[in-house]
Protein backbone atom coordinates (compact mmCIF):
# COMPACT_ATOMS: atom_id res chain seq x y z
CA UNK A 1 0.00 0.00 0.00
CA UNK A 2 1.57 3.62 -0.75
CA UNK A 3 0.81 4.44 3.29
CA UNK A 4 3.90 2.05 3.67
CA UNK A 5 5.99 3.62 0.86
CA UNK A 6 8.58 6.48 2.17
CA UNK A 7 7.22 9.92 0.26
CA UNK A 8 9.32 12.38 2.43
CA UNK A 9 9.05 16.34 2.22
CA UNK A 10 12.65 17.84 2.33
CA UNK A 11 15.75 20.65 1.47
CA UNK A 12 16.21 20.61 -2.70
CA UNK A 13 20.00 18.99 -1.21
CA UNK A 14 18.36 16.01 0.03
CA UNK A 15 15.70 15.32 -3.20
CA UNK A 16 17.83 12.81 -4.56
CA UNK A 17 18.44 10.65 -1.44
CA UNK A 18 14.60 10.92 -0.71
CA UNK A 19 13.75 9.78 -3.98
CA UNK A 20 16.00 6.83 -4.06
CA UNK A 21 14.44 5.85 -0.74
CA UNK A 22 11.14 6.14 -1.92
CA UNK A 23 11.82 4.28 -5.72
CA UNK A 24 13.80 1.58 -3.64
CA UNK A 25 10.61 1.32 -1.05
CA UNK A 26 8.77 -0.04 -4.75
CA UNK A 27 11.75 -1.82 -6.16
CA UNK A 28 14.75 -2.81 -4.22
CA UNK A 29 17.13 -2.94 -6.91
CA UNK A 30 15.83 -0.09 -8.86
CA UNK A 31 18.76 2.83 -8.13
CA UNK A 32 21.29 -0.04 -8.84
CA UNK A 33 20.14 0.63 -12.57
CA UNK A 34 20.01 4.26 -13.05
CA UNK A 35 22.88 5.52 -14.80
CA UNK A 36 23.95 9.44 -14.48
CA UNK A 37 25.32 11.99 -17.67
CA UNK A 38 28.82 12.34 -17.61
CA UNK A 39 30.20 16.04 -16.95
CA UNK A 40 30.31 16.25 -20.95
CA UNK A 41 27.07 15.38 -22.11
CA UNK A 42 26.12 18.55 -18.79
CA UNK A 43 28.22 21.04 -20.41
CA UNK A 44 27.21 19.87 -24.09
CA UNK A 45 23.70 20.33 -22.71
CA UNK A 46 24.28 23.86 -21.09
CA UNK A 47 26.20 24.90 -25.16
CA UNK A 48 23.71 23.82 -26.93
CA UNK A 49 20.77 25.06 -24.88
CA UNK A 50 22.57 28.24 -24.80
CA UNK A 51 22.25 29.12 -21.88
CA UNK A 52 25.80 30.77 -20.59
CA UNK A 53 24.73 33.16 -23.48
CA UNK A 54 22.03 34.24 -21.13
CA UNK A 55 23.79 34.32 -17.68
CA UNK A 56 21.63 31.34 -17.18
CA UNK A 57 22.35 27.64 -15.77
CA UNK A 58 20.81 24.33 -15.42
CA UNK A 59 18.18 24.51 -12.84
CA UNK A 60 19.70 23.26 -9.61
CA UNK A 61 16.87 20.49 -9.17
CA UNK A 62 17.46 19.10 -12.98
CA UNK A 63 21.04 18.99 -12.59
CA UNK A 64 20.63 16.72 -9.44
CA UNK A 65 18.62 14.17 -11.81
CA UNK A 66 20.88 14.58 -14.89
CA UNK A 67 24.04 13.81 -12.43
CA UNK A 68 22.74 11.32 -10.97
CA UNK A 69 20.31 9.20 -13.55
CA UNK A 70 20.65 11.55 -17.08
CA UNK A 71 21.70 8.57 -18.83
CA UNK A 72 19.26 6.11 -17.66
CA UNK A 73 16.36 6.70 -15.16
CA UNK A 74 15.35 2.97 -14.83
CA UNK A 75 12.21 3.88 -16.09
CA UNK A 76 10.91 7.16 -13.94
CA UNK A 77 9.90 9.83 -16.13
CA UNK A 78 9.89 7.50 -19.35
CA UNK A 79 6.55 6.04 -17.77
CA UNK A 80 4.90 9.52 -18.98
CA UNK A 81 2.62 9.51 -21.68
CA UNK A 82 2.44 5.92 -23.14
CA UNK A 83 5.77 4.76 -21.83
CA UNK A 84 7.60 5.90 -24.77
CA UNK A 85 9.07 9.20 -23.51
CA UNK A 86 12.68 10.06 -23.60
CA UNK A 87 14.49 12.06 -20.98
CA UNK A 88 18.16 10.35 -21.28
CA UNK A 89 20.47 12.87 -22.23
CA UNK A 90 21.79 11.48 -25.47
CA UNK A 91 18.06 12.04 -26.51
CA UNK A 92 17.77 15.59 -25.44
CA UNK A 93 21.33 16.69 -27.27
CA UNK A 94 19.83 15.18 -30.35
CA UNK A 95 16.34 16.91 -30.37
CA UNK A 96 16.67 19.58 -28.59
CA UNK A 97 17.28 22.64 -31.66
CA UNK A 98 14.17 20.52 -33.60
CA UNK A 99 11.76 20.63 -30.94
CA UNK A 100 12.91 23.87 -29.89
CA UNK A 101 12.59 25.52 -33.46
CA UNK A 102 9.29 23.63 -34.05
CA UNK A 103 7.37 24.83 -31.43
CA UNK A 104 9.15 28.47 -31.54
CA UNK A 105 10.01 28.46 -27.45
CA UNK A 106 12.19 31.19 -26.17
CA UNK A 107 15.27 29.38 -24.93
CA UNK A 108 15.91 32.12 -22.44
CA UNK A 109 12.59 30.95 -20.52
CA UNK A 110 12.40 27.23 -20.86
CA UNK A 111 14.69 24.31 -21.53
CA UNK A 112 13.49 21.29 -23.25
CA UNK A 113 14.13 18.00 -20.69
CA UNK A 114 11.56 15.08 -22.10
CA UNK A 115 10.59 14.62 -25.74
CA UNK A 116 7.74 12.32 -27.34
CA UNK A 117 7.35 10.66 -30.42
CA UNK A 118 3.51 12.43 -30.39
CA UNK A 119 5.75 15.32 -30.20
CA UNK A 120 4.16 15.99 -26.24
CA UNK A 121 7.12 17.38 -25.24
CA UNK A 122 8.04 18.87 -21.58
CA UNK A 123 10.00 22.16 -21.08
CA UNK A 124 11.69 23.42 -17.61
CA UNK A 125 10.87 27.62 -16.90
CA UNK A 126 13.36 28.75 -16.34
CA UNK A 127 12.81 32.24 -14.98
CA UNK A 128 11.32 30.84 -11.95
CA UNK A 129 14.12 29.27 -10.04
CA UNK A 130 16.12 26.08 -9.45
CA UNK A 131 12.93 23.67 -8.88
CA UNK A 132 11.05 25.32 -11.83
CA UNK A 133 7.41 24.07 -12.95
CA UNK A 134 7.09 21.84 -15.52
CA UNK A 135 5.33 23.01 -18.74
CA UNK A 136 3.72 21.01 -21.88
CA UNK A 137 4.52 22.31 -25.67
CA UNK A 138 1.02 24.06 -25.56
CA UNK A 139 2.58 26.28 -22.70
CA UNK A 140 0.09 25.21 -20.24
CA UNK A 141 1.51 24.11 -16.34
CA UNK A 142 2.09 20.39 -16.36
CA UNK A 143 3.81 20.20 -12.62
CA UNK A 144 4.27 22.87 -9.96
CA UNK A 145 8.05 22.41 -10.11
CA UNK A 146 10.46 19.48 -11.44
CA UNK A 147 11.21 18.38 -7.88
CA UNK A 148 6.77 17.33 -7.54
CA UNK A 149 7.31 16.00 -11.03
CA UNK A 150 9.86 13.48 -10.29
CA UNK A 151 7.83 12.54 -6.90
CA UNK A 152 4.43 12.10 -8.84
CA UNK A 153 6.06 10.27 -11.50
CA UNK A 154 7.48 7.85 -7.86
CA UNK A 155 3.83 7.64 -7.08
CA UNK A 156 2.00 6.68 -10.11
CA UNK A 157 4.81 4.33 -10.32
CA UNK A 158 3.56 2.72 -6.67
CA UNK A 159 -0.12 3.25 -8.37
CA UNK A 160 1.01 0.98 -10.85
CA UNK A 161 2.91 -1.88 -9.30
CA UNK A 162 1.44 -2.45 -5.47
CA UNK A 163 -2.30 -2.51 -6.41
CA UNK A 164 -4.26 -5.19 -7.62
CA UNK A 165 -6.92 -3.06 -9.20
CA UNK A 166 -7.23 0.60 -11.19
CA UNK A 167 -9.35 2.34 -13.12
CA UNK A 168 -9.15 5.65 -14.87
CA UNK A 169 -11.75 8.52 -15.42
CA UNK A 170 -11.28 10.61 -18.08
CA UNK A 171 -13.15 13.64 -19.04
CA UNK A 172 -12.59 16.10 -22.69
CA UNK A 173 -12.38 19.59 -21.97
CA UNK A 174 -16.06 20.34 -23.44
CA UNK A 175 -16.67 17.65 -20.99
CA UNK A 176 -14.86 19.19 -17.91
CA UNK A 177 -15.99 22.87 -18.45
CA UNK A 178 -19.70 21.33 -18.34
CA UNK A 179 -18.85 19.88 -14.77
CA UNK A 180 -17.48 22.84 -13.38
CA UNK A 181 -20.40 24.70 -14.77
CA UNK A 182 -22.78 22.27 -13.07
CA UNK A 183 -20.77 22.55 -9.81
CA UNK A 184 -21.05 26.33 -9.78
CA UNK A 185 -24.41 26.07 -9.58
CA UNK A 186 -24.32 24.42 -6.49
CA UNK A 187 -23.06 27.47 -4.45
CA UNK A 188 -19.44 26.05 -3.92
CA UNK A 189 -16.50 28.68 -3.59
CA UNK A 190 -13.98 28.42 -5.86
CA UNK A 191 -11.43 30.39 -7.68
CA UNK A 192 -8.91 28.06 -8.87
CA UNK A 193 -10.21 24.59 -10.58
CA UNK A 194 -8.33 22.66 -8.30
CA UNK A 195 -9.82 24.25 -4.93
CA UNK A 196 -12.92 22.63 -6.67
CA UNK A 197 -11.71 19.42 -7.43
CA UNK A 198 -10.14 18.77 -3.18
CA UNK A 199 -13.69 20.21 -2.06
CA UNK A 200 -15.53 17.36 -3.79
CA UNK A 201 -13.08 14.75 -2.74
CA UNK A 202 -13.08 15.83 1.28
CA UNK A 203 -15.72 13.43 1.95
CA UNK A 204 -13.15 10.52 0.89
CA UNK A 205 -10.79 11.46 3.70
CA UNK A 206 -7.56 11.31 1.53
CA UNK A 207 -4.28 12.23 3.10
CA UNK A 208 -3.02 14.92 0.46
CA UNK A 209 0.46 14.61 -0.63
CA UNK A 210 2.98 17.34 0.05
CA UNK A 211 3.82 17.14 -3.70
CA UNK A 212 0.57 17.76 -4.90
CA UNK A 213 -0.11 20.91 -6.30
CA UNK A 214 -2.89 23.08 -8.77
CA UNK A 215 -2.99 20.85 -11.43
CA UNK A 216 -2.22 17.76 -9.97
CA UNK A 217 -3.93 15.84 -6.63
CA UNK A 218 -2.19 13.00 -5.08
CA UNK A 219 -4.57 12.03 -2.16
CA UNK A 220 -4.15 8.28 -0.25
CA UNK A 221 -5.89 6.56 2.45
CA UNK A 222 -5.62 2.91 4.54
CA UNK A 223 -7.86 1.56 1.26
CA UNK A 224 -7.45 3.60 -1.73
CA UNK A 225 -5.43 6.05 -3.71
CA UNK A 226 -6.87 8.77 -6.40
CA UNK A 227 -4.97 11.21 -8.18
CA UNK A 228 -6.10 14.02 -10.08
CA UNK A 229 -4.62 15.24 -13.19
CA UNK A 230 -5.59 18.63 -14.45
CA UNK A 231 -3.23 19.46 -16.80
CA UNK A 232 -5.17 18.77 -20.35
CA UNK A 233 -8.83 18.64 -18.71
CA UNK A 234 -9.78 16.05 -16.06
CA UNK A 235 -8.20 12.73 -15.49
CA UNK A 236 -8.68 10.31 -12.23
CA UNK A 237 -6.94 7.53 -11.48
CA UNK A 238 -8.16 5.13 -8.53
CA UNK A 239 -6.38 2.47 -6.98
CA UNK A 240 -6.72 -0.33 -4.35
CA UNK A 241 -6.78 -3.89 -3.17
CA UNK A 242 -10.08 -4.10 -1.89
CA UNK A 243 -12.47 -5.06 -4.65
CA UNK A 244 -15.35 -3.96 -2.89
CA UNK A 245 -14.05 -0.54 -1.25
CA UNK A 246 -12.46 -0.28 -5.28
CA UNK A 247 -16.08 -0.50 -6.50
CA UNK A 248 -17.70 1.61 -4.19
CA UNK A 249 -15.65 4.24 -4.95
CA UNK A 250 -15.58 3.87 -8.64
CA UNK A 251 -19.51 3.98 -8.53
CA UNK A 252 -19.64 7.32 -6.06
CA UNK A 253 -17.29 9.06 -8.29
CA UNK A 254 -19.18 8.22 -11.41
CA UNK A 255 -22.34 10.03 -9.70
CA UNK A 256 -20.16 12.71 -8.93
CA UNK A 257 -18.72 13.88 -12.00
CA UNK A 258 -21.08 12.26 -14.36
CA UNK A 259 -18.38 10.51 -16.35
CA UNK A 260 -17.59 6.66 -16.70
CA UNK A 261 -14.30 4.68 -16.13
CA UNK A 262 -12.35 4.80 -19.41
CA UNK A 263 -10.06 1.93 -18.28
CA UNK A 264 -10.29 -0.61 -15.78
CA UNK A 265 -6.90 -2.64 -15.21
CA UNK A 266 -7.12 -6.19 -12.78
CA UNK A 267 -3.23 -6.93 -11.97
CA UNK A 268 -2.00 -10.12 -12.89
CA UNK A 269 -1.15 -10.36 -9.36
CA UNK A 270 -4.50 -10.20 -8.23
CA UNK A 271 -5.18 -13.36 -9.88
CA UNK A 272 -2.12 -14.74 -9.11
CA UNK A 273 -3.36 -14.00 -5.39
CA UNK A 274 -6.92 -15.09 -5.24
CA UNK A 275 -5.46 -18.62 -6.84
CA UNK A 276 -3.57 -19.04 -3.73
Amino acid sequence: MLNEISFEAGSLETMIERLFKTMNSIDKQWSEKVEPATQKQIHALEEIAGLKQHGRSIPYAYLLFLEEMGQNDNGLLEQEWDGYTEVNIDSILRDYLRYIDEFDIDINEYMLFSTHWSESVLFLKLTEGENPPVYKFDGQLFSGSFENYLFQMAFRKAEDTQFLYQVKFAASPKRFREILSEKSTENIQWTMRMELIEYLLEPYQLQKTWFSDEVNFYGVSSEYSIHVDLSWALNITVSSNNHSVFQKINRSLTRLFGIQPKYYKNHNKAEQRASK
